[in-house]
């Protein structure tokens, strides 16, 4: 008799334990990755509304009833004025808005998207003293998830045979649509290599840091790039080596596109 209660027992924990894994892997990859598509959607139809025109407008004054760079962002930072930029990357599903905090809740986003709720897999989010087309190096944060997901498909650049074909990535803000050409690939650790910098002494401080990048590029691109230069990085996690990143860094080529 106590055999057969120590073995419901038994049976009951470890039914308990696969429940509890079937609803942890339910949520990771069946509700999350819904609920951030849902998301995404929901920002989408806010920024692609029409501008209301008149009955009475020109054909030339109806094309402008897309909403343009400053239309879409004024909508966004009324959703939440920490929504700073869009980021898109070519040959990728990367294609997010990213978000800022501060200096005192510099990861606020990690797990929260733009409505403040929880998400597993965050935003994708600006460090804190990043100003976008102003600071020598803006940084931009994004989780690498299980499923395709913010800087999931960030990896994709592990191959030159990739960046040969998708050498630029974009980034909007209330500005503009600004380009940014891809000149190195990063496989690093914070613990090793302070990739994240934005304060520099002088120029010739910048120019030393952008050959350190340069020098530890994965492979070379022959893109050249100096001190004159604006630079962008997107960053996620990678497992090449202990505490490691993945970083794909651009310098910006043109910007103010509305």
């Amino acid at each position: 008799m106590k055999k057969n209660t120590k073995c419901r027992i038994i049976l009951f924990a470890l039914g308990l334990v696969v429940a509890l894994c079937a609803g942890y892997l339910l949520n990771i990859f069946v509700v999350q990755p819904r609920k951030s598509k849902a998301d995404l959607q929901e920002l989408n139809r806010i920024i692609s509304k029409p501008i209301p025109q008149s009955s009475k407008v020109s054909s030339a004054s109806a094309a402008k009833a897309v909403p343009d760079s400053r239309t879409k962002f004024q909508r966004l930072q009324a959703v939440n004025p920490d929504i700073k930029g869009w980021l898109t990357v070519p040959g990728t599903n990367i294609d997010y808005p990213v978000l800022q905090s501060s200096k005192s809740q510099p990861d606020y986003y990690l797990h929260r998207n733009y409505k403040k709720q929880y998400a597993e897999a965050g935003s994708l989010y600006l460090q804190y003293d990043c100003k976008p087309q102003i600071s020598r190096n803006s940084v931009i944060y994004g989780h690498h998830m299980l499923y395709d997901a913010m800087f999931t498909e960030l990896t994709k650049y592990n191959y030159f045979s990739f960046w040969k074909a998708h050498q630029s990535f974009f980034y909007e803000d209330i500005s503009g649509k600004h380009s940014y050409e891809i000149f190195a690939v990063l496989h690093v650790s914070p613990d090793h290599f302070q990739f994240n910098r934005t304060q520099f002494a002088d120029d010739t401080d910048y120019a030393r840091f952008l050959s350190a990048l340069q020098s530890r590029s994965i492979y070379k691109t022959g893109v050249s790039v100096t001190a004159k230069d604006k630079i962008m990085m997107l960053v996620t996690c990678s497992y090449e080596q202990r505490n490691g990143r993945t970083v794909v860094i651009g310098k910006l080529i043109k910007g103010g596109q509305n």
